[in-house]
């Protein structure tokens, strides 16, 4: 990773007062209507955003922004602080920080894809993990050391595990390959792959076969699991007009629809499972909205 770490001042930016929330995209489920929902608080955030990492127990988030340059971007998630930022590849993705401090970056080119580890405490790298194809997105596991990697070809895609303490690739599973977003469960048993025509794809981890597949609507665009794994937000629709399928793991039936935010890219869910955190992004804001569940 190039660069050093520094002070910001451009996260800490006022936002832009007019952040509306998009409207209902169109879904063929019966809980297609969303609820009004107003966040309760949003965070600033840089512009030209790209990813943001999972907040930590302490508090701690990361951010990954910036073009054509990019850069790692670190604030405290209560009060949108900045505590310093790094540079890194433009190659960059995805971010995920596990729950040992150890920062994961997805870089992918049109040719090449590989898993960066920085250690969390210094931002800086432990080693670079060479993966089969160019990496979309970055989740890690609830053991807190194993990375899950999407990364796909034009026509095929995959997901590569990998774990941060050593380094080792221990498997890679083929997934449907519109997928935009995967996740695993709890127990790393199974993974749910979210395709952009709206499906969910549950796939053995251990077998590699798909076990069941749901809709959860159209246009799939980014998936997220509770802590208890009980419950999947889905991010759906189009940057203009999107929402967020609320979807029981145990029916696979969506229970009710939330509002997303215009320019919504991402969604990530607080430790303790009590806030969805919204990421929005376009080239001249950025902003993480955070709602009460």
């Amino acid at each position: 990773m190039a660069g050093t770490r520094r002070h910001l001042t451009a996260v800490t930016a006022i936002i832009p007062a007019a952040l509306a929330l998009a409207g209902c995209a169109h879904s063929s489920t019966s809980a297609s209507s969303p609820v009004k929902m107003v966040p309760e608080q949003v965070l600033p955030a840089p512009k030209s955003l790209v990813a943001a990492a999972e907040p930590q127990s302490n508090g701690i988030m990361w951010a990954l922004a910036g073009k054509p340059s990019a850069g790692l971007f670190e604030f405290d998630a209560a009060s949108g602080r900045a505590a310093g930022s790094v540079s890194v590849s433009p190659a960059a993705r995805s971010v995920a920080e596990s729950s040992a401090g150890v920062v994961g970056l997805a870089l992918g080119t049109r040719r090449s894809g590989a898993l960066e580890l920085l250690d969390g405490r210094t931002a800086k790298v432990i080693r670079t993990v060479a993966l089969p194809a160019p990496a979309i997105q970055v989740t890690v596991g609830s053991d807190g050391t194993t990375f899950y990697v999407l990364t796909a070809w034009a026509t095929s895609a995959s997901v590569t595990i990998v774990n941060s303490r050593n380094g080792a690739i221990h498997g890679n599973i083929p997934v449907p390959a519109d997928t935009v977003s995967m996740v695993p469960d709890i127990q790393q048993s199974t993974l749910y792959a979210l395709q952009k025509s709206g499906l969910v794809s549950e796939i053995g981890i251990s077998s590699g076969k798909i076990t069941s597949t749901f809709r959860v609507g159209d246009q799939g665009r980014g998936i997220a699991l509770s802590p208890d794994g009980r419950t999947l937000y889905v991010l759906k629709g189009t940057p203009a007009v999107s929402n967020v399928a609320v979807v029981d793991t145990s029916t696979e039936g969506v229970q009710r629809v939330l509002p997303a935010p215009r320019n919504c890219l991402e969604l990530l869910v607080s430790a303790n499972g009590d806030q969805l955190y919204e990421v929005v992004a376009t080239q001249g804001y950025g902003n993480i909205q955070v709602f009460a569940l």
